[in-house]
């Protein structure tokens, strides 16, 4: 975790012992699983082939974590909706993510930035980089020290969506 501008940055890498094409389709199907218990909808906003390349907008709807915060000074809570463009590229064998919430943003901002890269037939690497921006200095601490513990999480629930996880069911607790 760096310091980057008064924001926090993460940074993060892990390998997937499944070849490129399983983990970049899993990607698409990677909600409910059940470490995304946080995620309410999924909506696919925009999907085309452009030049041999595979271009997707979607908004996801989250449990909002600022639930602790606004329910202590008794304001309403609102669910967080990130967007999130995507484009595959199957002659390169990657697939490259931006996320980014883009409402509550008065408190802070998380953008984060996926590469999944072919390592060889049957590895694929990911890494991650997500810059977390916010008003007030404890809630960016907070959101900065949580964001590696979600970014486990997330791998987490890809490996389940892969069936590398014995025993792991796809339905969200």
């Amino acid at each position: 975790m760096a310091n980057d501008e008064g924001a926090r940055v993460f940074e993060h890498s892990t390998s997937f012992d499944r070849p490129w094409g399983e983990v970049s389709s899993a990607f698409f199907d990677r909600y409910p699983n059940p470490n995304a218990g946080h995620v309410m909808t999924v909506d696919t906003v925009e999907q085309y082939v452009k030049d041999g390349k595979l271009y997707t907008t979607r908004l996801i709807q989250k449990a909002s974590t600022l639930d602790r915060f606004t329910s202590f000074l008794r304001l309403p809570t609102k669910p967080v909706f990130v967007t999130e463009t995507s484009v595959v590229d199957p002659l390169s064998e990657q697939l490259w993510v931006n996320q980014e919430n883009i409402n509550h943003t008065k408190f802070g901002k998380c953008v984060e930035s996926l590469q999944y890269r072919r390592e060889n037939i049957r590895e694929t690497i990911l890494e991650r980089r997500a810059t977390i921006t916010a008003t007030i200095g404890a809630l960016k601490n907070l959101a900065a020290s949580r964001f590696g513990e979600r970014a486990r999480g997330s791998d987490n629930g890809l490996r389940c969506v892969l069936g590398l996880i014995e025993g792991c069911n796809r339905k969200a607790t």
